[in-house]
């Protein structure tokens, strides 16, 4: 009882459980792994379309692991994941890798706890739930000893990234071999080119510019306004209205930045070999009506150490420019890679789209990324070797809220300024139920509270 209400004070005051080494005093293992012939478990939380993609994925990596339970704050998403996953592996007769008894599918915001507490030392845990989850989650996996593939974004806000750096000490201390979904660092495409970058190829680095732009349809599919309507008033209380369009809602997924633009800022900071020590951003919503907090337009600044820019741009709105991808500019041309790029090259003019062939193109094979992380993180395991991403997982993710800060507040935010942030989405993450009220509400007319540049602030954004 002691231990509970220790963790408690902890979660009133924080939010988050960073303070889980505390409870492991004495108790940390220098080295978790499995022997080549054993059995590893695996549990998911979060059982949407990347969940599921990220299971099969890791069943992939290794013919040792068994998926042995799942989790989802939805019931029926939690039953029809252990469900489906079961029926597909024993048709290609892989059934043996599927053993999800019907006590271990678990649902409601405690599910990741029994999910967890139902593995052993050394097993696996994907975490794939809506990005304000995962420091939680984090937290509870490393206390457990587990080994954790964390899909990015890995928080939303300042507290979040501190409560992981906190849990992530703890987990180097373990030995756990920790993996963050951002899956273009295993492309081997652009793992070349970054290379290539490094070694001179481009030259000085100039500029650097993230592009994605793309239809309402493409990022919202088949939103309608009075169908919102509809089911957030008369249907869904606001809670489940908000958990079933998670990419809508900041307290679930950071914004649109940070979900949405986190691989190509992670693919220009590593190019670059820096993260941003300042942003400068405008943006809101121009023509978006539906209830939720999306902005349809945004773009920020980024400033480097060294004065060199990188410039984003964003935008949701129909009949406008179309373009997903990162570009480089160097003293001896320019790169086009990253998310959205399929084939990366370097171009000898700084155009906006490059013309003529590429002087350089990458010799590596096209791989799917999902699977060739998963593949890596299982092969950390086995061999026991160091396996850390979490800390260009945090630089990625605070690149994405540091430009998210200066859009909503119009001003220029400084990454020192940002990292004094106190403001949280959720501090009572740990009490959410799917019958009480959501982290925002919507008002009478089910419109929520935006940002206003000018008057919010970093640790409070919607400042009236």
């Amino acid at each position: 009882m002691k231990r509970q209400e220790s963790r408690r004070s902890f979660l009133k005051q924080t939010g988050y459980i960073a303070a889980a080494g505390t409870v492991l005093a004495g108790t940390v293992v220098p080295y978790v792994h499995a022997a080549s012939n054993d059995t590893i478990k695996l549990a998911i939380v979060g059982c949407g379309g990347r969940g599921m993609g990220a299971a099969r994925q890791a069943l992939n990596a290794d013919p040792q692991t068994k998926f042995w339970t799942v989790a989802d704050v939805f019931p029926e998403k939690a039953q029809l994941a252990a469900t489906d996953i079961k029926k597909d592996y024993e048709n290609r007769d892989k059934g043996h890798m599927v053993d999800i008894a019907p006590d271990r599918v678990f649902s409601e915001f405690d599910g990741y706890k029994k999910a967890m507490d139902s593995l052993d030392t050394g097993d696996v845990v994907l975490l794939t739930t809506p990005s304000g989850f995962r420091p939680l989650h984090f937290a509870y996996a490393v206390e457990r000893g587990l080994h954790v593939f964390a899909e990015k974004a890995i928080a939303v806000d300042i507290p979040g990234l501190k409560s992981l750096q906190e849990s992530n000490k703890i987990a180097r201390a373990k030995g756990l071999k920790i993996a963050v979904g951002l899956n273009n660092r295993h492309y081997f495409r652009t793992e070349e080119a970054v290379k290539e970058i490094h070694a001179g190829r481009l030259g000085d680095l100039n500029a650097f510019f993230v592009y994605r732009c793309q239809p309402p349809s493409t990022s919202n599919p088949g939103s309608s306004r009075q169908r919102d309507r509809d089911g957030q008033s008369s249907i869904q209380p606001p809670i489940q209205y908000q958990l079933r369009r998670t990419f809508r809602f900041n307290w679930l997924t950071g914004s649109y930045i940070v979900d949405a633009l986190i691989h190509n800022l992670d693919i220009c900071c590593w190019a670059k070999q820096q993260t941003p020590v300042a942003a400068l951003g405008l943006g809101g919503r121009l023509y978006r009506r539906e209830p939720d907090e999306l902005n349809d337009n945004s773009s920020v600044q980024y400033t480097f150490a060294d004065g060199k820019k990188m410039l984003l741009h964003t935008s949701n709105i129909a009949g406008t420019w179309a373009g997903f991808r990162a570009v480089i500019h160097g003293s001896k041309g320019c790169a086009v890679l990253g998310e959205g790029v399929t084939d990366p090259g370097f171009y000898e003019d700084w155009n906006d789209e490059p013309t003529g062939n590429p002087f350089w193109t990458p010799r590596s094979a096209r791989n799917t990324s999902h699977q060739t992380e998963l593949d890596r993180f299982f092969k950390a395991i086995r061999e026991n070797r160091e396996w850390n991403e979490l800390d260009y997982g945090i630089d990625a993710t605070f690149t994405g809220i540091l430009g998210r800060m200066a859009v909503e507040t119009g001003q220029r935010v400084t990454a020192e300024e940002a990292w004094t942030s106190t403001f949280q989405y959720v501090p009572n993450i740990d009490e959410l139920t799917l019958a009480g009220d959501a982290p925002v509400m919507p008002d009478a007319e089910g419109n929520y509270r935006i940002p206003r540049p000018g008057r919010a602030t970093i640790n409070n954004p919607y400042q009236e």
